[in-house]
């Protein structure tokens, strides 16, 4: 492998390398008809890529290929994109809304402590900040200008102007999801309560069941439509600070399998 990585990942990856090589090698060679795929969800998402570069010249002649969901930060972004332009690269990364993982590396929280080092030492731009989106006079003062809608053209040209200002202090080196990546939005959870295991969704009469929503939602949308969109890796270039930045329900592997599994059947009310 050439390159630089999340040196976890590598390490995982390493591992996995040396109990699973002589094995996979073993069986691809009894069946030559085999391909090689490696499918992981978060650090096994991350280990799945960091493989696919380490066995690209010894499994070339199988078409290998990874896919990851939900994986982590692990290539800088040079990487990341230059893995798209070539022919032995054929990595996917499928990233949920609001993953907090999709943005969370050393380099991402770097830059969120340059910026509020600014705001900290420059006084001024913190109290033009809080006087621009209506903060200065308290709560009630946020939600009458919210309510009023008062934040003019001017206001909202200065704010994006302040964050250009921002972004240029926050130049660390990131890291980013690998390969090419999807973005993959609809409902946390929104299933059937009845959903055999075969994923049957008619009633024991042959009628089609209708949906049912379970749990909380906290995605873009909140209709049960599962979609999925290629993206560019610099979507996730900064880190999203937002109350629930932090909620791993968003990762958890079920929500993917839920999701991807409404994507494979369209026609079928979930």
């Amino acid at each position: 492998m050439v390159g630089r990585a999340h040196k976890g990942m590598v390490d995982a990856a390493r591992s996995v390398a040396r109990m699973t090589g002589r094995i996979i090698s073993d069986e691809l060679n009894s069946h030559p008809d085999y391909s090689l795929v490696i499918v992981g969800h978060s650090l096994g998402g991350g280990v799945a890529a960091v493989l696919h570069y380490m066995w690209q010249r010894r499994f070339s002649n199988r078409g290998i290929r990874s896919f990851g969901y939900g994986s982590p930060c692990v290539f800088p972004l040079n990487i990341t994109r230059g893995g798209l332009e070539s022919d032995n690269i054929n990595i996917t990364t499928v990233m949920g809304t609001g993953d907090p993982f999709a943005t969370i590396s050393l380099g991402h929280i770097a830059d969120v402590t340059k910026a509020l080092s600014k705001l900290c030492q420059d006084r001024g731009l913190r109290k033009e900040i809080l006087k621009r989106t209506g903060v200065v006079g308290g709560l009630t003062s946020l939600m009458d200008k919210r309510k009023d809608n008062r934040m003019t053209r001017e206001d909202y040209e200065w704010c994006n102007n302040a964050m250009t200002f921002l972004r240029k202090q926050m130049d660390s080196e990131k890291l980013y999801p690998p390969g090419k990546i999807y973005h993959l939005s609809g409902p946390l959870l929104d299933f059937q309560q009845n959903l055999d295991k075969f994923g049957d969704t008619n009633d024991n009469n042959g009628k089609q069941r209708t949906s049912s929503r379970v749990g909380g939602g906290g995605d873009a949308t909140t209709s049960t439509t599962a979609m999925l969109k290629s993206v560019d890796a610099i979507m996730f270039n900064e880190l999203k600070l937002h109350a629930r930045m932090l909620d791993v329900s968003l990762h958890i592997p079920m929500r993917y399998e839920m999701l991807l599994r409404r994507l494979a059947t369209p026609s079928e009310v979930f």
